[in-house]
């Protein structure tokens, strides 16, 4: 049975996947070994049908939800809100596979883990991973555990990318996805804003190339990286309405300008640069269109039943990015069903705004027969 607290658990320890031949990167690289960090939350049933993998986004990790101990400092993991015993993804029915990304600093192997072939962290020699080396690890994980068929896969922003290429890839291996605040590829304007973000943290003179291991000194450029990149995140209604032009005190510093600062050192004490670079790269990497030759293609095999979660605010993945993936899926015949939710608290809303996305889930998987 499971330690129940005020809103939410004690969950289980990471465990680790060690592929002791390796793993290999679209792009062409091995790492030897390799390991694979995840988590597992509520119980496989006896049939193995009840499981749901849950995609997470550039900068959370394994822990989607509940806590390692009832201290009142810790906080929950990244999707707590929405993964919990009668929550929207309801513990007391299903179990939930959460992997930490290739590139992510978390646990799986990534640029700032030793190479046991040079004793020093991989560094600017670790690969460019793409979305489909996140989702070829996550396969391998579900493996382990003995899943060969989900009940979902969900994720919002990058994770919902990943949900998107779980489909195009492996079709046949759920019965549904549940998507939010993504789309089939990043648009160009978030493009620029995630290169501009990039270069900022690769013209920090402590950088060196992505070797800096020896500098215990958080980089600046990715503090300021942080600041770009979570611009991105917010909404023109959320930035007026938390800040407006109020300074901070009787001093001549802006409320947003003390509110980046904040946000892009505690993220810098958290993260690592050159997981940021490569992740987030992988983000914009990927486009099925082009992949594929259309999304229609793309999309070809899925049936699932799909549940598309946008956002009115959302600047990173506005609507109408949502709709192309919505019109791809229809044209071929998959059931879709897309929510649209106004909030004002724009890409992050699937983070935030439990309340909102917690129903459209719920009914979603309600509807699944489980």
């Amino acid at each position: 049975m499971p330690q129940l607290l005020q809103n939410t658990f004690i969950s289980a320890p990471p465990k680790d996947l060690v592929l002791e031949r390796g793993f290999k990167f679209s792009h062409g690289e091995t790492i030897v070994p390799f390991t694979i960090r995840y988590e597992t939350f509520g119980e496989l049933n006896a049939d193995r049908s009840n499981a749901i993998l849950a995609c997470h986004a550039l900068s959370a990790n394994a822990h989607a939800a509940g806590k390692y101990t009832n201290s009142d400092d810790e906080r929950p993991g990244w999707w707590d809100g929405l993964v919990g015993y009668g929550k929207g993804i309801d513990l007391e029915k299903y179990f939930v596979v959460c992997v930490n990304l290739p590139g992510s600093c978390y646990g799986t192997t990534a640029p700032a883990s030793i190479d046991p072939a040079t004793g020093k962290p991989y560094g600017s020699r670790y690969p460019w991973p793409t979305i489909t080396d996140m989702v070829h690890s996550q396969k391998l994980v579900l493996e382990h555990l003995g899943i060969s068929r989900l009940h979902s896969i969900a994720g919002g922003s990058l994770g919902g990318m990943q949900v998107l290429m779980w489909t195009a890839l492996y079709p046949e291996w759920t019965d549904s996805i549940m998507a939010m605040a993504c789309g089939a590829a990043v648009p160009v304007a978030g493009i620029a804003w995630h290169i501009i973000g990039r270069k900022i943290i690769e013209s920090d003179a402590r950088f060196r190339g992505g070797d800096y291991y020896d500098d215990p000194e958080p980089l600046r450029g990715l503090q300021v990286a942080r600041m770009v990149g979570h611009m991105t995140y917010l909404s023109a209604q959320a930035l007026q309405s938390k800040f407006g032009r109020r300074r901070r005190g009787s001093t001549r510093q802006f409320e947003i300008d003390s509110y980046f600062e904040y946000q892009g050192q505690k993220f810098a004490k958290q993260y690592d640069a050159n997981s940021y670079i490569r992740v987030q790269a992988a983000m914009d990497e990927m486009d099925l269109d082009e992949q594929f030759g259309s999304l229609e293609r793309a999309f070809a095999k899925w049936r699932g039943r799909t549940l598309l979660v946008s956002f009115d605010t959302d600047w990173l993945f506005p609507v109408p990015e949502v709709e192309r993936v919505e019109r791809a899926m229809k044209t071929n015949g998959t059931p879709v069903t897309h929510e649209r939710i106004a909030s004002a608290n724009g890409h992050d809303t699937f983070l935030i705004d439990y309340d909102l996305i917690t129903p459209p889930v719920r009914a979603f998987l309600m509807g699944s027969g489980l």
